[in-house]
């Protein structure tokens, strides 16, 4: 019987203990969980400059791997990776971004500058014609490539000014016979010369020139720059056995242009213009006329004079109606 209550008590007692065992490990607090450290993403540089056209490499110098990269504008630029080196292509002109991620959450943003590295341009020298008796002779330079915002300068502007810049085009203005150097400037700084030789010519239009008229589908004629009024009427006949370029407003004003042989491209003979510009103003009249034809359509006729006449040169064009092209009333 005692060895019974022996067995009970210790029983009690073991459970007792596994009790207090128990209750002293629900009451110790958890171990402290510490925060994963990352290393932020750092690069080379935080502004690539890439030429159009061409590539540019920037490193990651820092971060947490398995690095992804994301392009703003894929249309300005794209972007490949090969370990840590970041490749950049450039498509156009433009500025846009590609954000670096790394495998633990973390950012970095670089900028990118796609420019031309360089100013190309349709010529780099001019021949400016600068008419006899006149300081108009004009010439164009176009800047195919570069980044906007051109200015242009003239080192000699007593031989040669620039008369304006619109866009990505420099006209440039003779004023005597001589050299001069236009250095054309974008708004990223880069330069570019142009060499330009102005010289004196009895040559009334440029093959530029001539090709504009050409271009131009406006009804005209003009001599000594005379403006073509609005009133009045325009066409292009035969007149006696010869062909007649005019505008008339009632026989009182007028403009016309006589000259000998077909309407084909080409020289032609015995020109002869004559202006009014009032019923009370001289007649102005011009013998020997040089006429030329530039282009004939089933509708049209495009032509140039010229005539060097006390040491001035006379010149006009005219883009007109055939007479038998016209509606009948």
């Amino acid at each position: 019987m005692k060895v019974k209550y022996i067995y009970s008590a210790m029983m009690a007692a073991v459970f007792a203990v596994a009790l207090t065992a128990c209750s002293n490990e629900n009451d110790m607090p958890e171990p402290e969980q510490k925060p994963k450290e990352t290393t932020p993403i750092t690069l080379s540089t935080d502004t690539v400059k890439v030429g159009v056209g061409e590539s540019s490499t920037f490193n990651i110098t820092a971060g947490g791997g398995d690095y992804k990269l994301i392009v703003e504008n894929p249309d300005i630029a794209s972007a490949t990776i090969a370990g840590n080196a970041v490749t950049v292509k450039s498509a156009v002109k433009g500025k846009t971004g590609i954000i670096v991620s790394d495998a633990t959450g973390n950012y970095k943003r670089v900028i990118v500058k796609s420019m031309y590295t360089k100013i190309s341009l349709d010529k780099e020298e001019v021949k400016v014609g600068m008419k006899i008796g006149h300081t108009d002779g004009l010439a164009e330079v176009t800047v195919i490539s570069g980044n906007g915002g051109y200015e242009a300068v003239s080192d000699h502007e007593d031989v040669a000014r620039i008369k304006y810049v619109r866009e990505n085009v420099v006209t440039i203005t003779g004023v005597k016979n001589g050299s001069a150097t236009i250095t054309i400037t974008d708004m990223m700084g880069l330069t570019k010369t142009v060499k330009v030789t102005v010289e004196t010519t009895d040559v009334a239009y440029s093959e530029e020139e001539k090709a504009k008229i050409m271009q131009s589908t406006q009804e005209t004629i003009t001599f000594d720059e005379s403006p073509t009024p609005s009133w009045g009427t325009m066409d292009i006949s035969e007149d006696d056995g010869k062909w007649l370029a005019q505008w008339s407003y009632y026989g009182e004003s007028y403009l016309k242009c006589w000259f000998e042989g077909d309407l084909t491209v080409g020289k032609k003979t015995g020109g002869r213009v004559e202006s009014k510009d009032s019923y009370w103003n001289p007649l102005k009249a011009y013998d020997n006329v040089n006429v030329e034809i530039l282009k004939v359509t089933d509708t049209h006729v495009w032509g140039i004079m010229s005539v060097l006449k006390d040491d001035y040169l006379h010149y006009g064009y005219f883009c007109l109606p055939k007479v038998e092209a016209k509606p009948e009333d």
